[in-house]
Order: C-alpha cells, then sequence, then structure tokens
C-alpha cells in the first residue's frame, strides 16, 4: 500500500479527538462508519500518557442504514455505565451529515443522566485545527461562569491540547516563568482541565493564549464577555520572551491597580535561570561565538502553522543572524497575519501560503537553503534533496514527542532551539568530513563494481588487445528530456561540502536544461560551476 496523498492538517475528527483527550472526565463519540476509529490509534502511538484515548465510535454500517437501526443511544448508555464522565460530546461523521439524521433527537433517546452536547464538526469543511478551536471554544462558551476574580494575581492558559507541537515543554517552561512572578495559574485548558475548570474560567486576572492555532477564540470570547485581557504573543526567543514577560506584567499590575493589589515587579533575571543565579539564556553569548558566526550567513526556508514559523523566522534573523531565503504556512486562513508579522523579513514573492506540500516541497527545490525548518513533510523533502532539516511544527513524528524536556517557549526554548539549529547543521558538517576525508575504518572497504572492466578484461584475452575507444557503458545518451550523471561527475560532486551540495546539484542540472545537455560529465560539471558558481 502506498500513501497516495499527505495533508498537512488532520481531519476534523482528529481536532475534536485532540480537545477530548486533553481534559479530564470527557468523552467523545464519533457516530461514524467501521475504519473512523483510526483517531484513537493516533493517540495510543504518539501521545506519552499512560490512559487510553478519550474516544468511542458508535459504528454506522450499511446492514444498519438498511433496516433503519441507530445504535447511537446504546453506545451512550454503555458509555455512561463505564466510565461516568461529566460530558459526553456527540460527533457527526461524513455519512450522517449526508443522511441528515437528527442526533440531538438520538442522543435524548439514550435517557443518560450525563450531559451530552452534539458538536456539529462538518467533515467536508473542516479540518483538524478549525475543529478543534471550535470545540474548545464552544465549551468555553458552554461552561465559562462569572465569578468573583482571585485575591492573588492569577493567569490562565489557553491552547495547550493534546498532540500538540511541544506542548507539554512548552507548559513546563510557561509555569516557571509565571512561579518566578509570583503569579498563579488558575486554569490550563484544554489541557488536564474538567467541566469544573472551564467555569472557573472567569476567576483568573488575564488569559495567556500563545497559540494561533487553539485557544485564541476563546480568549476573545473571555475578553468580549468577562472583560478578561488576552496576551497573544508566543514568547519564542529571548528578546521576545523578555517583551512578553514585560507585557505580563504591565497587564496584571492594571487590574492589581483596581484592586489596589500589590505592585508585580520584574525580579533579577538570574531568577528566570535553570540554577537561579546564570543568565536566563545562553543563546546571546553563544550567537556571538565561533561556532554559530560561521552559519551566520547560512540559508534558511521556514513552513509550518502559523505560531511557530512566525516565531522561528524572527529567532532565526534576529537573534542567530540568518538570512531567510523564505518562509510560509499551510494555514490559510492564518495566512494574512503571518505574512504581516513577517514584513521585514521575508518579501511577497518569499512567502508561500499553501497546504499542498508538493508546492513547498518544489520551493525547495528551488532555493535549495542551508537549513529547512518544517513539518515532517518538509523533511522528507530535505532528505531527497540531502539537505537540513529540523522539525517546529505539526504535522511530526513519534520522535518529536519526546520524554525529556524539549520546551520551544520562554528563555528554556531558546536554548532548545539554539542547540537544534546546530546540531542540525553540525551532522551535516560531520556528514561532509566522512565523505572528505573517509570513514576513519568505522565500515569495511568494498571492492569496485567491475561491470565495466570484466569486458576490457575479456577483449585483451581475446584480440591480446584493448577494444578501440568507444563510449563507456555509463555514459549511453540517456532518455530524452532527462538529466543522467556519469560516475566521474557524481564524484566530484560528493567533494563539494554536504551543506551547499543539494544546491549545487540542482544549479548544474539547471545549466544543463538551459544548454540542452542531457548528460552530465566532469567537463560538464566544471563549466557550470565556472559560468554560475555553482
Amino acid at each position: 500500500m502506498r500513501l497516495a496523498y499527505w495533508m498537512y492538517e488532520g481531519t476534523a475528527h482528529h481536532g475534536v479527538g485532540r480537545v477530548m483527550n486533553s481534559m479530564r472526565n470527557v468523552h467523545a463519540v464519533f457516530h461514524a462508519p467501521q475504519g473512523d476509529d483510526y483517531v484513537s490509534t493516533i493517540y495510543t502511538m504518539l501521545e506519552r500518557t499512560p490512559t487510553f484515548p478519550a474516544m468511542t465510535t458508535s459504528v454506522v454500517s450499511g446492514t444498519d442504514l438498511a433496516r433503519g437501526t441507530l445504535r447511537l443511544p446504546e453506545t451512550l448508555r454503555q458509555v455512561e455505565q463505564r466510565l461516568h464522565p461529566d460530558l459526553i460530546v456527540v460527533v457527526p461523521s461524513c455519512s450522517t451529515i449526508l443522511l441528515q439524521e437528527n442526533l440531538q433527537v438520538a442522543a435524548n433517546a439514550a435517557e443518560i443522566q450525563t450531559e451530552v452536547m452534539i458538536y456539529e464538526a462538518n467533515p467536508y469543511r473542516m479540518q483538524e485545527n478549525m475543529a478543534a478551536e471550535g470545540l474548545f471554544t464552544e465549551l468555553v462558551r458552554r461552561f465559562a461562569t462569572a465569578q468573583t476574580q482571585t485575591d492573588y494575581p492569577s493567569v490562565n492558559i489557553l491552547g495547550p491540547a493534546s498532540l500538540g507541537f511541544h506542548v507539554r515543554h512548552d507548559l513546563t517552561s510557561l509555569r516557571r516563568m509565571l512561579g518566578t512572578l509570583g503569579v498563579q495559574i488558575n486554569v490550563v485548558a484544554p489541557w488536564s482541565a474538567s467541566v469544573d475548570d472551564l467555569r472557573r474560567l472567569p476567576a483568573a486576572w488575564l488569559n495567556i493564549a500563545p497559540y494561533r492555532e487553539l485557544g485564541a477564540q476563546a480568549a476573545d470570547y473571555l475578553e468580549e464577555q468577562f472583560g478578561m485581557p488576552a496576551l497573544r504573543e508566543a514568547p519564542i526567543g529571548v528578546q521576545p520572551t523578555l517583551r512578553w514577560l514585560n507585557a505580563l506584567v504591565e497587564a496584571l499590575n492594571e487590574v492589581g491597580a483596581r484592586r489596589n493589589a500589590p505592585v508585580i515587579r520584574m525580579p533579577h533575571l538570574t531568577a528566570f535561570s535553570l540554577d537561579g543565579m546564570s543568565a536566563p539564556s545562553s543563546v546571546p553569548w553563544f550567537a556571538r561565538t565561533a561556532d554559530m558566526e560561521s552559519y551566520a550567513g547560512k540559508t534558511a526556508f521556514i513552513f509550518g502553522d502559523a505560531t511557530h514559523t512566525v516565531g522561528m523566522t524572527k529567532f532565526l534573523h534576529d537573534e542567530l543572524g540568518m538570512p531567510i531565503v523564505g518562509a510560509g504556512t499551510y494555514m490559510l486562513d492564518q495566512a494574512d497575519w503571518v505574512r504581516e508579522q513577517l514584513k521585514g523579513y521575508v518579501s511577497d514573492e518569499q512567502f508561500l501560503a499553501t497546504d499542498e506540500f508538493q508546492v513547498t516541497a518544489n520551493r525547495i527545490a528551488e532555493l535549495r537553503p542551508e537549513l529547512i525548518c518544517g513539518t515532517q513533510m518538509e523533511r522528507h523533502t530535505a532528505r531527497k534533496y540531502d539537505l537540513n532539516c529540523m522539525v517546529i511544527a505539526p504535522p511530526t513524528h513519534i520522535e518529536n514527542h519526546l520524554l525529556s524536556y524539549r520546551p520551544f517557549l520562554g528563555f528554556d526554548g531558546a536554548d532548545v532551539i539554539a542547540d537544534e539549529v546546530y546540531t542540525t547543521c553540525t551532522l551535516g558538517m560531520e556528514k561532509h568530513l566522512i565523505d572528505l576525508f573517509g570513514d576513519a575504518g568505522l565500515d569495511e572497504a568494498q571492492e569496485e563494481p567491475e561491470m565495466i572492466a570484466e569486458p576490457v578484461a575479456a577483449a585483451v584475452a581475446t584480440n591480446g588487445a584493448a577494444p578501440a575507444a568507444t563510449t563507456p557503458a555509463a555514459e549511453v545518451a540517456p532518455a530524452s528530456g532527462t538529466i543522467t550523471w556519469t560516475p566521474e561527475a557524481e564524484a566530484m560532486l560528493k567533494k563539494i561540502p554536504f551543506f551547499v551540495r543539494g544546491k549545487a546539484r540542482g544549479n548544474v542540472e539547471k545549466y544543463a536544461r538551459e544548454h540542452g545537455i542531457t548528460l552530465i560529465t566532469g567537463d560538464v560539471l566544471l563549466t557550470a560551476k565556472e559560468s554560475i558558481g555553482a
């Protein structure tokens, strides 16, 4: 079986699953055909939690449709009896939408005590992020209750969710910084939140919503309905984190002034470090070392969701000094915001908004940057063109869901990102050095292939002399329109440093196409290098 088409975002069911699997004592029931329960497998594979996904499929079969049978009421009764959740969210599938079944009537027929909410996540109109954002916002609308604010400075953190990119680590980083300021966390949602926690949201002084993809709409609602200010920036990088902390302190002090509360003051920055004595981040120093200065001229291409594309582009340019040759997002509904945020970093021609990974792959093939920051799909593209890539946004691989502390937000996150950039590029250099100087005996020597030598030896044995000069077998003219490299040219290409080899190959092939050349020999390679500086 071969995967025919990749999507940057998952289905609407996947988005619903992310929210429901994040919360405590709630459960999702998908009214769907058998096979749509694939969603639960994703969480079993990738989520580093000891519990099973909070999802059940109420199967719709062809036989049931023919008989007019509806299994949903019985499924709801079984979920209540087995799990006793505070809330069950029922979600329709493609077939349910087409059949126009009234799920509210079916849910009422179950006659259970548990509260049931029907969430019409239309799979034809919604993808992962829209479905997740819509459900979480609807839950906040449904349960958030007006109440007295806490006596002490407190915040809600909105947006962290199951299978989010490094969110568990980001939460730890945020908790550390808030604890250093003496600010308490009222509720984190949807991650680890219960229905009662959602009711307590308006008790906080301020909402923190660092992710554009999830939590932003809930923050808007809480601000409109309860007058709660929100801090919506993502503190990615050293300077953005400093600005974020100052904005947080200022916003909390504005609320505190109306309550005659003590003023919150920024402590010395050493208080934010892991040991409480040193600088909170080593990035400003590290960026000036010889190691990092060698990367100052390396080009970078960034592509992903809205939050991480903007944060990484600014971090690489402002704090590591890397030229940005392109950036973009697959979140088309956020493209205008991303484009506005990246003015001065990339031109309109360098900006890319697409949800088709082939388009992104073609842009990478054209640019051949020294560093790609993208999703799991861009990592596949980078491998194809022998380029360096680090994953900075979903969709991700299992290795992006690590047990160790690897945040992207805050001072700690800045160090993690800088390390990832450095090791990603350095490993590329290591591969080049092995190619250049040899493997130091790590691999056994292999004999050279004898496909060409054997016919020559046979001819000498028969005639007593080598045959007349002819075109070598490896240089037979290729099929029309294709470009082939001779072994000689490939060997010469390997002498070019690894981290620019892919770009050099692309430039040489471009030169060959422009000059009608289909066979790249050593002479063609040298001519191309002299002509275009490949």
